[in-house]
């Protein structure tokens, strides 16, 4: 033991990662390096819905629409499924799929509407709390331009109705006030 304190990731909470060519975690912490190291730029998460006990009927889809600060970074996802029994108990987010779309120019995020499994933080047991919270990196943060506006469609493929969360992570520029 040489005394020194564990170094611990920053900017994903993660203290298991291991920085191995070819591993994704690894490759898409190197590509928000950067953004990591700007000065400029402040954390700020994004939940939606935001009302804390919403829910999605079977087999609907709701819109929302997201303000972000113009020349904001998306830089990672997280997408849960809540019991409607058990508020806060975890399921898995196979009936949730997500589409987040820039406004500004149209593109949506993915090709399709995406898994929530995909973006899943849930942990392994009730006791495991390793992974609580761990977002899912994209490997190239998103440039959120003018007028700073995402649309963000959650659909419910289950026959029952659910209660989606997906917390949205950027990196928004700070502003410099000069008297």
């Amino acid at each position: 033991m040489n005394g020194l304190p564990s170094i611990i990731d920053c900017f994903t909470l993660n203290p298991t990662i291991r920085y191995r060519p070819g591993s994704y975690m690894a490759s898409a912490i190197g590509s928000l390096d950067i953004l990591r190291r700007a000065n400029t730029y402040r954390p700020k998460w994004y939940i939606i819905p935001d009302e804390e006990h919403a829910t999605i009927a079977a087999y609907q889809t709701l819109e929302y629409q997201l303000r972000v600060t113009p020349r904001s970074y998306v830089w990672a996802l997280i997408v849960n499924q809540f019991g409607l029994v058990a508020p806060f108990a975890q399921a898995n987010s196979d009936d949730v799929w997500v589409q987040i779309t820039d406004t500004c120019n149209g593109i949506p995020f993915f090709g399709d509407f995406a898994r929530g499994r995909g973006f899943q933080t849930r942990q392994g047991t009730l006791t495991d709390q390793r992974n609580q919270m761990l977002p899912h990196l994209f490997t190239q943060p998103r440039l959120i331009l003018e007028p700073g506006l995402l649309a963000v469609e959650l659909a419910n493929t289950a026959a029952i109705a659910i209660r989606p969360q997906v917390i949205i992570f950027t990196a928004e520029p700070c502003e410099v006030y000069k008297q």
